[in-house]
């Protein structure tokens, strides 16, 4: 039997030498971009850059925590004050590749992320190669060059950090090679099971390619000219039954998926006009190696990151003067070439190809397609180079040259002079190899062919080399993890009750998932909206479609409806605060009025109405609402103004200012009557401000994510805030600045005191305890409204609302009640059915469709 094994394993690999040879040289090129970037395991730099930075880093922590700690996967508490955890899963995490995670220790995490993209480029290439191989039935060295260029194309360039989209490269191949067996062998399986794979992987990315793959199916059924009615009807009966069959294997986790996608902000966007992106020159000369990649709309001159490599250029240029191929081929091809083009360049077809919806930065997600289709005419071109002359080929390869020279000529905004020298340098090489390979020059083929590779190779690291930028260093990032869980441990010590912690300061914006904490920031697409708008509303800083952050200290008012009870970072100390435990220079510090995860409140909260750009004004509001205390805020006032006039815009409506600027460093300062001598709470920004200072104090902006700040207490006469701006031009403020009124505060807080819910027993999708509702009243949790929250009340089903236009609440009569909260996510149950039914259906299908293959299998006898 080893014997037969070993035999086996040998033919396999003999059968599939150029894929493993793919393999190899794809793990050379990344671990030398690596070495190059000193990225980890090669150096000490980590690949977290932009979201992956502040989402799919920490929320692969978050998994991985999960994983091994055995939680559940449905919800968490860790972000957002509790979001759905499957809808960041599908959204971020539930790429196969990240098995990888749970091979390496907590403190090598970030080096693991490092290894999933290195293997996710990797396979890509191999997948490629298979495609290739197995589609034109060639098996020579150009498998591994194609697969190599399709890898490390402009695409993976730019996107290399969007971790869970570099799934779509590996699977796209594997899919298309799925719809070639439905059409040539009327074979569904392995186009079901990878795209079924891959719409779990990323449906984002999956429906795409879903797009593509009609597209795809037309051409190859068309190609391949088996117009016959019954094989029309048979073959396009069974790619529709496949594709939805893959769905339905899904929609386990799809079907609640799409039904939370509604809370969400990337949906619901207004059809867009039909505008040109971009100019048809400046489109073309993005095709070549080494161009700036583009990554936000912002950038110098945002185009697709189409480049796959300058062989590809040539070879498609010989594919349509070289006269052995047929027709047929070259219309498909030129029509697969323009379509790609009219979807990049019209911002309407754009706008369908990312699921309805205007990307935010990260233009051209589905580019890796176009990169495909031009990678596999290039590989179907070499392989009939042979039948073009010598003439043909130095023509195209000079146009080539021009198109370089060109961009250079005309100053291309993404190319530069030595980019263009570089590249020529590579044409012409290229172009000798070709030469030798078509004459025949040299004997033995595959030292051409590793010719051909060395340079694609050094074309691909070339590429990624000039384009990044990492300087991340992992020991910067890990640096604080284990002061603050530290810190976390010691409040949890004695303390295992439903409360949130925050921050005074942040490392990235999902710091609850990083740490592992039940915190209020987050930063994720699968935030809701609404809450994100409400939390801007409240005081934090946030982008209002999803995102929302705690920064320094806020207010007592926000920390009790928002149930905070520590707080980790500055040093703080007043009647609200108290110091518990400090580790490295940074304290854990416990908040005096913490409250519950919900609690009773006026049914008039229902008629709560949010001013925009006004926090404290909201915070008032709502405790007058919730227990009918009025003014729980008193004004500070403006004593005088340097540096510049600041004028009110109304009257009616404190706060909103025209401000003129006299003084050369563009700042304005405002001294405040500090009358009280007591805490301040500021809420200040405007379209030009940069960052204010209190008292010499630095405190950033960014962007016009304004926030709260609680000052702590002041004891001179005037508070200086210095608020520095963008340009010295007048423009328009908005400044608050309130003192609390500590009377009616505790008055507020003791009122809702009574109708704190009394926790019993909880984990991140069950809760359950008692409750005491003084009157007909309604029960404010500072959970997000979700479908999946059943709430049972004495044991009976209770109607639930949203209430502040996002969070969770319901009705309740007087007197002491049993409160019970289960979370399941809506339409999951139904989905599960559905999913189960498709795999019988799938299973059924194979064992009728291929019961012959089973009654002749025979018995061997193995040598031992």
């Amino acid at each position: 039997m080893v014997i037969v094994v070993i035999e086996k394993i040998k033919s396999f690999i003999k059968k599939n030498k150029w894929l493993f040879i793919t393999f190899f040289v794809s793990s050379f090129i990344i671990s030398i971009i690596y070495t190059l970037k000193h990225i980890a395991p090669f150096g000490n730099n980590s690949m977290l850059d932009v979201d992956f930075y502040h989402q799919y880093g920490p929320l692969l922590n978050e998994l991985c925590d999960r994983v091994k700690q055995g939680e559940n996967l449905l919800y968490s508490f860790n972000t957002g004050g509790g979001l759905p955890f499957f809808r960041n899963f599908l959204n971020y995490l539930s790429s196969p590749f990240n098995i990888v995670l749970f091979l390496f220790r907590k403190d090598d995490i970030v080096m693991a992320f490092s290894i999933i993209i290195g293997l996710k480029v990797i396979l890509s290439s191999v997948s490629m190669s298979f495609y290739l191989k197995n589609t034109f039935k060639k098996d020579n060295f150009l498998l591994c060059l194609f697969g190599i260029l399709y890898a490390f194309s402009g695409y993976f360039c730019a996107y290399y950090w969007n971790i869970m989209w570099l799934d779509g490269m590996f699977f796209l191949p594997l899919i298309m090679y799925g719809i070639n067996k439905i059409v040539d062998f009327k074979k569904p399986y392995f186009y079901v099971i990878s795209l079924s794979i891959m719409l779990i992987a990323n449906y984002f990315i999956a429906y795409m390619i879903c797009i593509f793959s009609c597209f795809y199916f037309l051409g190859y059924f068309v190609y391949k000219k088996n117009f016959k009615l019954k094989n029309i009807i048979s073959t396009f009966l069974m790619f529709f039954i496949s594709s939805l069959l893959a769905a339905l294997l899904s929609s386990f986790l799809l079907l609640p998926l799409y039904d939370s996608l509604k809370s969400i902000s990337a949906t619901g966007d207004n059809f867009v006009s039909s505008e040109f992106n971009f100019s048809i020159h400046n489109y073309l000369f993005n095709h070549i190696s080494g161009v700036s990649r583009t990554v936000f709309q912002s950038d110098v001159l945002p185009l697709p990151n189409v480049s796959s490599g300058l062989i590809t250029l040539v070879m498609i240029l010989l594919l349509f003067s070289n006269k052995k191929i047929n027709i047929r081929f070259k219309v498909l091809s030129i029509l697969s070439i323009l379509f790609f083009f009219i979807s990049f360049n019209s911002s309407l077809i754009d706008f369908i190809w990312h699921a309805f919806h205007v990307p935010n930065d990260l233009p051209w997600r589905y580019s890796f397609i176009y990169v495909f289709v031009l990678v596999s005419l290039g590989f179907y071109s070499f392989n009939k180079i042979k039948e073009v002359s010598i003439i043909k080929i130095s023509i195209c390869y000079s146009i080539v040259i021009i198109m370089v020279l060109l961009a250079s000529k005309f100053s291309f905004a993404n190319f530069n002079d030595t980019k263009a020298m570089i590249c020529l340098i590579i044409l012409t090489i290229y172009f000798i190899v070709t030469c030798i390979y078509v004459l025949n020059g040299l004997k033995k083929i595959n030292l051409v062919g590793l010719l051909f590779i060395f340079i694609a190779s050094f074309e691909a690291v070339y590429l990624i080399s000039i384009n990044w930028n990492i300087n991340h260093d992992i020991k910067n990032f890990m640096s604080d993890k284990k002061t603050y869980q530290d810190l976390i441990s010691y409040a949890k010590k004695d303390d295992n009750g439903l409360y949130r912690i925050e921050k005074t300061d942040y490392l990235t914006l999902n710091d609850g998932a990083w740490y592992d904490y039940t915190g209020i920031s987050t930063f994720t697409s699968m935030a809701y909206e609404d809450v994100s708008k409400f939390q801007r509303n409240f005081g934090l800083a946030g982008n209002n479609i999803n995102s929302y952050y705690y920064r320094y200290y806020s207010t007592p008012v926000y920390n009790t409806i928002f149930n905070i009870k520590y707080i980790m970072g500055n040093y703080r100390k007043d009647d609200y605060y108290v110091p518990l435990y400090s580790k490295d220079s940074t304290y854990l510090t416990g908040y005096n009025y913490s409250s519950s995860i919900m609690y009773t409140v006026n049914e008039s909260i229902n008629d709560l109405n949010l001013t925009s750009y006004n926090p404290l004004y909201n915070q008032e509001e709502f405790v007058y609402k919730v227990s009918n205390i009025k003014n729980i805020y008193d004004d500070v006032n403006i004593k005088r103004v340097e540096g510049g006039t600041l004028t009110p815009d109304n009257m009616s409506m404190k706060g909103n200012y025209t401000y003129n600027l006299s003084d050369e460093d563009k700042t304005l300062t405002l001294y405040l009557d500090n009358y009280k001598k007591d805490n301040i709470y500021i809420y200040t920004g405007g379209s030009k401000v940069k960052c204010f200072n209190v008292d010499d104090v630095y405190y950033p902006i960014t962007s016009d994510e304004y926030y709260v700040l609680d000052t702590g207490k002041k004891e001179n006469d005037e508070v200086k805030i210095t608020i520095e701006f963008e340009d010295k031009n007048p423009g328009n403020l908005i400044f608050h600045s309130k003192y609390m009124n500590h009377d009616k505060f505790k008055k507020f807080y003791n009122y809702i005191e009574k109708g704190f819910l009394d926790v019993e027993k909880y984990n991140e999708t069950y809760i359950e305890g008692n409750i005491v509702s003084k009157d007909n009243q309604v029960v404010f949790t500072t959970i997000a409204y979700d479908k999946g929250w059943n709430v049972f009340v004495d044991g009976k089903k209770t109607k639930t609302k949203k209430v502040l236009d996002s969070y969770l609440s319901f009705d309740i009569k007087e007197g002491k009640h049993k409160i019970k909260m289960i979370y399941y996510p809506n339409r999951m149950k139904e989905g599960l059915i559905i999913s189960f039914i498709s795999i019988c259906v799938l299973i059924t299908y194979f064992l009728f469709t291929e019961k012959n293959k089973f009654k002749n299998i025979k018995k061997y006898k193995f040598i031992v």
